[in-house]
């Protein structure tokens, strides 16, 4: 069956035999799947349904202070909840996070929204989860709230992959730093972006090299470091080979800045469509050429190394 979606709580269907996680799943990377592939291994054990309650916006988007740069996120709703969709769950409920909510006592958040509204009767949790106002609620409340309320809980060990803790700050780094490759394997996937192609100055067809201008979906997604990436485009249930760009196109003394794809042997016009780039390795940095055949000569040898990626 598919997952049901919930945007309310009001809109909860109730089930108190439900085993159930919490929290915001940016990225939803290999330690999050840990955590989902205990969640239904525990519910199967009981014939139980599986209930992940998450927020969106992120929690770090509204508390961020002002002046301040935001969290730049992983994964959009939209993204999160097709990587979800895959993963054999039976609830989502999405809660909209404010400020006011962001208010609500850890206590008050287990009883009143987790158990009574949604309900469930074991709960399922990672090793450093914290949550309710000002983050004060722990493993130690829940271990009190499930005396006074009857539920069980689970605490899970952190998960490694070689020997470093997979979470969404780490992932973070490694994109940030261009390391996307890296950031694959503890996403379990390929890092990608999404938006909708729109129409740059058309330099890239008059070197030979065509590219699709991307503007995101999102303001607050990641983009990894500038540079040029080896990588796949998926326009609809096409996924195609391709390259690209994310920078200020230093050649040609560009003030803006951009994300734009070369799609290998790629012909039809796509502008306004929705396009995924998903990223398999980066090639080099941005380099300023003195001309546009120095530029063309490396955009081929770019395309070459691409190729063996690919």
């Amino acid at each position: 069956m598919p997952m049901e979606i919930y945007w309310t709580l009001q809109s909860v269907k109730k089930n108190q035999d439900s085993v159930l996680t919490v929290g915001t799943f940016d990225g939803v990377h290999l330690g999050h799947q840990f955590i989902l592939r205990e969640l239904r291994e525990r519910a199967a054990a009981r014939g139980a349904q599986t209930t992940l309650v998450t927020f969106e916006p992120h929690p770090q988007l509204v508390l961020h202070s002002p002046g301040k740069p935001s969290i730049q996120i992983l994964t959009t709703i939209d993204e999160k909840i097709d990587i979800l969709q895959k993963l054999a769950l039976d609830r989502l409920v999405v809660i909209e996070f404010t400020r006011e909510f962001a208010n609500t006592s850890s206590e008050a958040f287990v009883e009143n929204i987790l158990f009574n509204a949604i309900g469930f009767h074991e709960i399922v949790i990672g090793y450093d989860h914290a949550f309710g106002k000002n983050r004060e609620g722990d493993i130690t409340t829940l271990k009190k709230m499930s005396t006074k309320l009857g539920f069980r809980v689970a605490e899970l060990s952190a998960y490694h992959i070689d020997n470093t803790v997979a979470s969404s700050t780490y992932i973070r780094d490694l994109l940030k730093a261009g390391k996307v490759k890296a950031a694959s394997k503890y996403l379990g996937r390929n890092y990608s972006l999404t938006g909708t192609v729109t129409r740059g100055d058309g330099r890239g067809k008059t070197l030979q090299f065509p590219t699709a201008n991307i503007a995101l979906d999102s303001n607050y997604k990641l983009m990894p470091r500038d540079g040029v990436y080896a990588v796949f485009a998926r326009i609809g249930e096409e996924r195609v080979k391709g390259m690209m760009n994310i920078g200020m196109r230093p050649t040609f003394d560009s003030l803006v800045h951009v994300l734009e794809v070369h799609i290998f042997e790629f012909n039809r016009e796509i502008y306004g469509e929705k396009l995924t780039v998903e990223f398999v390795d980066r090639i080099r940095d941005e380099i300023r050429f003195t001309n546009a055949d120095e530029l063309v000569k490396q955009l081929d040898r770019d395309k070459s190394k691409s190729l063996l990626l690919l």
